[in-house]
């Protein structure tokens, strides 16, 4: 049985059609979509950081956001002017009250430190270590930016201790003295 040259023209070109088609299309469409693929996934895990990284921003922008709130409760605790006497009779009233005995109470003359002015106020008590703590917590509490500058608390005798601080009452450079 002899095939005519008609039957495997045929066969040929169906055999050829497929190859030709995958070489000629397919294969360099795959290549095309390999690389895209491949291109997908390098840029992927370079942002994977970027979740982290953008947590990381949303965090900071959150303590920049307390930090400026706290900054603008600080300056609203800055008086125009020392209003030292106000102060002085405040800590004395809560040093009595706390069962402190108030040895003396001085201040040493204003002074400036860039845009504001210092006064600092030298208080001297003596009493329980408790009483001290106590002391310290209402200046702590008071509705006015201080700054303890040096602070010295040595035993007396078993439950009486002096204590000697240095307040800085913290105002405004261009308020009245």
């Amino acid at each position: 049985m002899k095939v005519p040259m008609r039957h495997l023209a045929l066969l040929g070109l169906l055999v050829a059609v497929p190859v030709s088609a995958w070489a000629v299309a397919y294969r360099p469409m795959n290549k095309a979509i390999h690389g895209v693929a491949e291109e997908i996934r390098t840029r992927t895990s370079s942002l994977e950081h970027c979740d982290k990284l953008n947590a990381q921003y949303r965090e900071l922008k959150s303590i920049t956001k307390v930090l400026h709130q706290s900054t603008l409760h600080a300056m609203e605790q800055i008086p125009n002017n020392p209003d030292a006497e106000q102060w002085l009779e405040s800590t004395s009233e809560a040093a009595r009250g706390a069962g402190l005995i108030v040895r003396s109470v001085t201040t040493s003359g204003q002074r400036s430190e860039g845009e504001y002015n210092v006064l600092p106020v030298d208080v001297n008590v003596s009493g329980t270590f408790e009483s001290v703590y106590t002391l310290l917590q209402h200046l702590e509490q008071m509705d006015r930016l201080t700054r303890i500058d040096k602070m010295n608390i040595h035993r007396v005798e078993d439950n009486l201790v002096e204590a000697r601080f240095i307040v800085h009452l913290i105002f405004a450079a261009g308020g009245d003295s």
